[in-house]
């Protein structure tokens, strides 16, 4: 009797342990919409550019958000591409803006001035892809 007792204890405590998890992994779930998030830059400037800054416009919670990438050249006519998480995004509007240098007539990147290509705004979903045109 004390063992079938024992039994049905830990048979109760394990539905309802596995009855707390479900509602939990969901709600973690639903701040995994934003990943794998594949981000496509094309160069139509007709020279070479530095891009040296990313960041998305969460406009769900009305907030810029950053993604660290190193600074990359791509030549004319080049593209590149980036998959990230975009944190933070649940299922929202979302934009990306990657900021951008161009060569100086000393062949030299300009520091004084930022340039800026923003993608479409679309729902941000896991493996959404983005693309960037720079004119």
């Amino acid at each position: 009797m004390k063992l079938f007792a024992t039994a049905a204890a830990a048979a109760v405590f394990a539905i309802a342990g596995i009855a707390s998890v479900a509602p939990m992994n969901q709600a973690a779930a639903a701040f995994d919409r934003c990943k794998n998030v594949n981000i496509s830059v094309q160069n139509n400037t007709g020279a070479p550019i530095q891009v040296y800054d990313l960041d998305y416009r969460d406009l769900g919670s009305n907030r810029w958000r950053s993604e660290n990438i190193s600074n990359r050249v791509i030549s004319h006519g080049g593209s590149y591409k980036w998959k990230r998480n975009l944190e933070g995004v649940n299922n929202a509007k979302t934009y990306i803006r990657v900021q951008f240098r161009k060569l100086t007539s000393n062949g030299k990147w300009d520091r004084l001035k930022t340039w800026y290509a923003n993608s479409n705004t679309v729902t941000c979903t896991k493996g959404k892809t983005f693309r960037i045109s720079f004119r």
